[in-house]
């Protein structure tokens, strides 16, 4: 079973290297602190036309209908304020969309560590 769970886990891991990747709270943690010279944003487009952009670690009210990343620093969203509930785990530059990240109230953003698997 440990040996399942591990391979489950690293299937995560490699999906997340060339996109986003939808974390359910199992007991998995995202590293989160980032590469201070990393430098970029993610836009959180809205319904009706309004866009929210952030670059630190920030709660927020938003409805989103797709975020676009851009530099080179990863992001998480949550469902929850101060970095909980649902996570969905920004590494790929450009467009996500609301199917993409499988939920679409974000109440906090916060900048991550990329990770990377050489």
């Amino acid at each position: 079973m440990k040996i399942y769970l591990l391979l489950l886990f690293s299937a995560q891991i490699l999906q997340s290297c060339v996109g986003g990747i939808q974390i359910e709270h199992m007991g998995i943690s995202v590293p989160t602190n980032p590469d201070p010279e990393c430098g970029g944003s993610l836009t959180m487009f809205e319904y009706g036309g309004s866009e929210t952009v952030v670059t630190e670690d920030e709660d927020v009210r938003v409805r989103v209908e797709n975020v676009r990343l851009e530099g080179n620093c990863c992001f998480t969203l949550h469902s929850r304020r101060r970095g909980r509930g649902k996570t969905y785990y920004l590494t790929r530059r450009g467009e996500h969309s609301v199917e993409d990240i499988g939920w679409s109230r974000v109440r906090s953003v916060r900048k991550v560590e990329c990770i990377i698997l050489d």
